[in-house]
């Protein structure tokens, strides 16, 4: 179950699945990359300096997203990763973090094996299977049992608010006799991506998955939305932690 929770006075989004865990969503209330709203740069930087220091990091683990199903392991002396959506960690102390405006964040966990992922899955990153070639990844070079994964499936755009046209549905939804997946209204379709998310860990055995029913869209007065705001909007990020051992 998702609820709200409070971290050093900031707002964040939390599972109780991970309760234990540093991880969560943040909210507008600890802005962490400001994208286009320039007005908030100064807040963010000194929320990321804030970060760095309650954790006692030397930095943060990012990327610059384009949308792709490129997965990385990151190295230890590596912070900055180009054309990656998705961000695995086996290395102690160090803090992932990934950003959103109606995209699907997803934490991925093993506490067995502390090891962990965060996955940015827009439309695009859905239809490739970003997220179960993550999962995967962790398996098959890591070593971390698939069913030892707990998945969070965080605050996105809802299928009340995600419309498209026809040729982005075909390319998103494979299965057009699944109707849990979308709801089909005139020439608009309207697609659940956080289901379709979750049906990608399913299909692999993962089954320890939280899923949250927030829409960005719909709830713009809490979390950031690029359609909502028409582009013109800061963004919210997941974060998760590898705990010192």
């Amino acid at each position: 179950m998702f609820y709200f929770d409070d971290f050093y006075g900031k707002k964040v989004l939390k599972s109780s699945l991970l309760a234990d865990v540093d991880c969560f969503f943040t909210t507008r209330d600890f802005v962490l990359t400001s994208a286009s709203r320039t007005d908030l740069e100064f807040d963010a930087n000194g929320n990321r300096k804030f970060l760095i220091e309650k954790f006692g990091l030397k930095n943060i683990y990012t990327a610059k997203q384009t949308h792709s199903s490129n997965v990385k392991i990151i190295k230890s002396e590596k912070y900055f990763y180009d054309d990656t959506d998705a961000l695995i960690s086996d290395v102690n102390n160090s803090l992932l973090l990934l950003n959103f405006a109606d995209c699907v964040p997803i934490i991925l966990y093993s506490k067995k094996d502390n090891i962990g992922a965060v996955v940015h899955a827009g439309w695009r990153g859905t239809a490739l299977k970003i997220l179960k070639k993550t999962a995967l990844k962790m398996s098959t070079e890591l070593n971390v049992k698939l069913d030892n994964i707990t998945a969070l499936i965080g605050p996105s755009i809802g299928k009340c608010c995600f419309e498209t046209d026809e040729d982005v549905f075909n390319k998103i939804v494979e299965d057009k006799s699944l109707k849990k997946y979308y709801e089909e209204k005139g020439h608009k379709y309207y697609i659940d991506l956080k289901l379709l998310n979750y049906s990608q860990l399913e299909e692999i055995g993962i089954k320890n998955i939280d899923i949250c029913s927030y829409c960005t869209c719909c709830m713009s007065d809490i979390f950031f939305s690029y359609r909502k705001e028409n582009g013109i909007t800061a963004r919210h990020s997941a974060v998760l932690r590898i705990k010192g051992i």
